[in-house]
């Protein structure tokens, strides 16, 4: 019997969708080979899972029954079966059995306990770093598994890691080092379309737009199950692996999932330390008074950091926005760069005031002739929208230019738009494809569907629809709508 059997119980409400919430297709007592069934587990799209008893030596393990043999199913789940037989990995479930119940086939393995989040995050961390040594251990072997997901790590009683479900495992050259798997017929169905294998929210972006596969896609899902088990908040310090596990492109990633554990191990150590002198700071306050006044007042900007404002102007917690237009009015009036751009957002969006977007203009067109990119941008914007003075696209590209050059992110994706189509100066879509891919590269996704846009259409720049798909991956996960709709009719 599995120790919690409340893990069991939410492992089994979150279980695939598309699961029958019915007792499964074998009632208890049923004997298949020389294996009593116990009591369903659970099931996914294709197959029903049981816990059974050898009726011979009293063992228990896990039944895995094959209910839909469409689509060459059935060649996958028998490789999946000899892939635990053969490769015998302390990493992989202990193949104990297979055989056919009715014509459907099914293997046996061993009795597994599920996994759920940690809310401590240095447990988390450990975990982590034995699932990475796990997945590992699979390469070093020679394979990737292209479908790292919560459902498919499992732990023994001992606490040791076991990756289950080698449906998709595929074998990658020794060691797997640089060697990329495709599977042009091995493809899922999202939002009514084709996509590449693997589970949507951890399978690594050329999976799922090229069908191609390699050690670092599966270092990608590892960065993505980092963040489940600490519960979604990746710790500051773990922020790094994180980020890193989880980049786009795959050389940009770790070379292997061992390095991605000692990320772990590095950071995690470090923040113990860090935490230890701390803490050994605040005893040698308390053991010495005459040191604790000199010393909280040091430490608690550093323990405690401030919310970041913008100097003089930021609105107090406590502040009405009409109390805060009449504090930051005398401000600006004063040459306050910074409380001349929030003013002219108060008079833009009435905050604090009534709406006023002339004056809105005239507050932005001070900060922006003083210097400053962002009220450059803005009012680049206002002009080649015509909020509050009349279109002036010539205007408009003249601000977005300045701002562009200073590295505003919202000027250049302005300045590549004005390029691109002939808005206030001549057209130019090398020049407006250049300004697009500088911002894109630095995260602006707005940017990042405007090349993805010029590479779809050959604009500025060869056509290229692999290209353009990573760009509009890349916004569509940053919270892109265009970019969203553009995967979704595609």
């Amino acid at each position: 019997m599995v120790g919690d059997i409340g893990l069991l119980e939410r492992w089994l409400e979150n279980r695939p969708k598309g699961a029958p919430d019915n007792a499964g297709s074998l009632v208890p007592g049923t004997v298949a080979g020389e294996w009593r069934v116990e009591v369903f587990i659970g099931a996914g799209l294709t197959a029903e899972v049981y816990r059974v008893t050898n009726m011979r030596m009293g063992c228990e393990g896990a039944l895995k029954l094959l209910v839909d043999e469409s689509r060459g199913l059935k060649r996958r789940f028998v490789d999946e079966a000899d892939a635990m037989r053969y490769l015998a990995l302390a990493s992989l479930p202990r193949f104990l059995d297979s055989g056919e119940y009715r014509g459907s086939p099914y293997y046996v393995m061993e009795y597994l306990e599920p996994v759920e989040v940690f809310d401590n995050p240095r447990a988390a961390a450990k975990w982590m770093m034995k699932v990475a040594r796990a997945v590992h251990s699979l390469h070093c072997a020679g394979y990737i598994h292209r479908d790292l997901k919560p459902g498919n790590i499992m732990r023994r009683r001992n606490g040791e890691v076991v990756i289950i479900d080698l449906g998709l495992i595929k074998k990658c050259g020794l060691g797997g080092a640089g060697v990329i798997v495709r599977q042009n017929r091995s493809m899922s169905i999202v939002d009514g379309r084709p996509v590449g294998v693997g589970t949507l929210d951890y399978a690594a972006p050329e999976q799922l737009l090229k069908g191609e596969a390699s050690i670092q896609s599966d270092i990608f899902a590892l960065g993505k199950l980092l963040k489940f088990y600490c519960n979604g908040r990746v710790p500051r310090n773990l922020r790094m692996t994180f980020r890193r596990a989880t980049r786009d492109a795959p050389s940009d990633r770790f070379p292997t999932a061992k390095a991605f554990a000692s990320s772990i191990r590095h950071r995690h150590r470090f923040a113990i330390v860090v935490f230890a002198v701390i803490a050994a700071i605040g005893a040698a306050a308390a053991l010495y008074p005459v040191w604790k006044p000199m010393l909280v007042d040091y430490l608690r900007p550093i323990l405690n950091p401030p919310e970041k404002v913008l100097g003089a102007i930021s609105q107090k917690k406590d502040e009405n926005d009409v109390d805060y237009f009449n504090r930051i009015k005398p401000l600006a009036e004063q040459g306050n760069v910074e409380a001349e751009i929030a003013l002219a957002e108060a008079y833009f969006y009435g905050r604090g005031v009534a709406e006023d977007r002339q004056e809105a203009i005239k507050w932005y067109t001070k900060a922006a002739e003083a210097g400053d990119p962002s009220a450059q941008a803005s009012l680049g914007l206002c002009m080649f929208r015509g909020w509050g003075c009349a279109k002036d696209h010539s205007a408009a590209a003249k601000w977005y230019a300045m701002a562009a050059e200073a590295g505003n992110l919202s000027a250049m994706n302005g300045l590549a738009y004005c390029h691109l189509h002939g808005f206030g100066v001549e057209k130019d879509v090398l020049a407006g494809f250049h300004w697009a891919l500088k911002a894109a590269e630095r995260g602006h996704h707005p940017s990042q569907t405007l090349v993805a846009e010029c590479y779809l259409d050959g604009i500025g720049v060869e056509k290229n629809i692999e290209r353009a798909e990573t760009w509009l991956y890349r916004a569509a996960r940053l919270g892109n709508k265009r970019a969203q709709m553009l995967l979704r009719n595609r």
